[in-house]
């Protein structure tokens, strides 16, 4: 899902960066489904946001799985470079992996 991640393939490497939109957005979930439990105590705003907040996290979980398989791969081979902060916009976190060389007989 590109609102998760962007993959990028050159010729010789697999770039893929990892968007902080999510995580912001979780933590503003969790941030509003807090204020409502220990600031308003509203039953029915938190009926709302939980399943809400559950659902995304899980959405979440399973569009990256496929990139976590990928990028555990490349590391057990040696190939994986990381850049950027998890936080950040204007340099998020990256994977770049690069391509196994092949060798001519």
């Amino acid at each position: 899902m590109s609102f998760f991640y962007e993959r990028k393939e050159a010729a010789d490497t697999v770039t893929i960066t990892l968007k902080p939109h999510s995580l912001y957005l979780m933590l503003g979930m969790l941030a509003v489904w807090l204020g409502n439990d220990l600031i308003l105590k509203s039953a029915p705003m938190a009926q709302i946001v939980m399943p809400v907040f559950i659902v995304f996290m899980v959405v979440r979980f399973f569009s990256l799985v496929r990139v976590q398989r990928e990028v555990i791969v490349a590391m057990k081979q040696g190939r994986v470079e990381t850049q950027g902060s998890k936080f950040s916009f204007r340099n998020p976190f990256r994977y770049i992996i690069r391509k196994p060389q092949e060798t001519e007989s």
